[in-house]
């Protein structure tokens, strides 16, 4: 059966911990889309490392699968795997030939498509992935396995080249830098390095599944950067959903159990609407505490208030069965807490769905909580937390009616507590005295 973790916001929520958390129960792990422009951060023992290509764990003696349906930068791939010789040296890694190559070109274009785009970029974090994908789609682009050819990869280069050149410098009027026999060479020398982590990963987890073996998977992004239900086209160049998990790894449909991780506010980078967004003081109270700087593109992240329209639309989506709330104690110290419960548009209600297609015109009605005071480093149980906090999450599970299963008030693995007792059976008396 698989377990897979999703992102039930606009990403950053906190995937890689649980990702790592999980691990220690799975001996397979499965990456099967997205490229590094994805950063998945794991902490452990004081220690911090972001993975954007393989799956994010730092435990040692696993089976990790980078499917076809991720992209890979060969240089961050080859950095990745050093780092897994080096801590986890019985994990053993297999990338699927079939996974097509994010391309210095791919980065130049990105950045001249967005400087052409102006107030209108999207705010890409400019690693070249909604490129690389436009390749993919124009059956243009270079394969891993591509490199094992000399002559191959070499026409192939040269038809992709000949078209991203001109792309770059008639349409965007921009110049491109880059050295073609440099580049190609790099590309064979590279493709040495990964030739002994080859395999076609479809038919190992095929034959996993045949074996009733538990694998899970982990996903790039989040449901709202999704390029057909997310906020288009602030979006990422792909499918985000967790259902897409199927045809990028080249398995039919199977039984599937779903996380959906989400912070106790909303985050976002680059542009695109963001309904229950803060432009004040708390802003960067929240900015601070949570650490809310992009783990790829180190940018300041965009802060708000928990959407709970958007969070109930994205369980529904994904089909998630429980929940990780991460980053609690990011807003302890704040006094009043806030929830978006609903949306309107031109006065009256409105459905997500058709909410997502005028998302910058809906007016939102809140609900307010007493805030929480700061947490303790370490904590055995939900009870000990602060009446205040739990009352709020309590309110969270019963708006979305799907059982929080981890609390996260820490970026350390050990920081989280998984919830054995319903939240649901906490005292709502207490809860009304709670409300502001």
């Amino acid at each position: 059966m698989f377990k897979a973790v999703i992102g039930l916001q606009f990403g950053d929520e906190g995937k890689g911990k649980f990702v790592d958390l999980l691990a220690q129960r799975y001996k397979h792990i499965a990456r099967f889309n997205g490229g590094t422009n994805a950063g998945h951060t794991v902490s452990f023992n004081g220690k911090r490392t972001v993975f954007s290509q393989i799956p994010a764990t730092v435990i040692d003696g696993k089976h990790l699968y980078v499917c076809q349906g991720a992209l890979i930068c060969m240089e961050k791939m080859i950095e990745e795997l050093a780092f897994l010789r080096e801590y986890c040296p019985n994990s053993k890694v297999f990338i699927d030939p079939r996974c097509h190559i994010t391309l210095p070109i791919h980065i130049e274009l990105n950045k001249a498509s967005e400087a052409y785009k102006g107030k209108n970029k999207i705010g890409s974090v400019g690693v070249g992935v909604g490129a690389c994908f436009e390749d993919k789609t124009n059956r243009t682009g270079i394969r891993l396995i591509d490199t094992m050819d000399e002559k191959r990869l070499k026409e192939k280069l040269e038809i992709l080249w000949h078209l991203r050149q001109k792309q770059i410098s008639k349409v965007f009027n921009s110049e491109l830098w880059l050295d073609f026999e440099q580049e190609y060479c790099r590309l064979l020398e590279q493709g040495k390095e990964l030739k002994s982590y080859f395999a076609y990963t479809n038919e190992i987890i095929g034959e996993l599944i045949s074996d009733k073996v538990n694998i899970l998977l982990e996903s790039s992004q989040a449901t709202f950067l999704d390029n057909s239900f997310g906020t288009y086209p602030y979006t990422v160049a792909y499918q985000t959903l967790i259902q897409n998990c199927f045809p990028s790894i080249g398995i039919p449909a199977n039984k599937i159990s779903i996380l959906g991780v989400m912070k106790c506010y909303m985050i976002r980078v680059g542009n695109g609407p963001f309904p229950t967004e803060l432009f004040d003081e708390k802003a960067n109270y929240i900015r601070v505490k949570g650490n809310e700087f992009g783990s790829v593109s180190k940018r300041p992240r965009r802060c708000g208030w928990l959407d709970l329209v958007l969070i109930e639309h994205s369980i529904k989506l994904n089909g998630v069965n429980e929940i990780a709330i991460t980053n609690v104690d990011a807003l302890a110290g704040v006094e009043t807490v806030q929830v978006c419960t609903s949306y309107k548009l031109n006065n009256r209600p409105v459905c997500t769905n058709e909410a997502l297609l005028y998302l910058d015109d809906v007016t939102l009605e809140y609900q307010s909580f007493k805030g929480w005071p700061e947490l303790a480093e370490h904590y055995d149980n939900v009870e000990q937390l602060p009446n205040e906090l739990i009352e709020y999450l309590c309110f969270i599970q019963s708006r979305v009616n799907v059982d929080i299963s981890h609390i996260s008030y820490g970026p350390d693995r050990s920081q989280t507590i998984e919830v054995r007792t319903k939240l649901l059976k906490c005292n709502f008396s207490l809860l009304e005295e709670m409300l502001v």
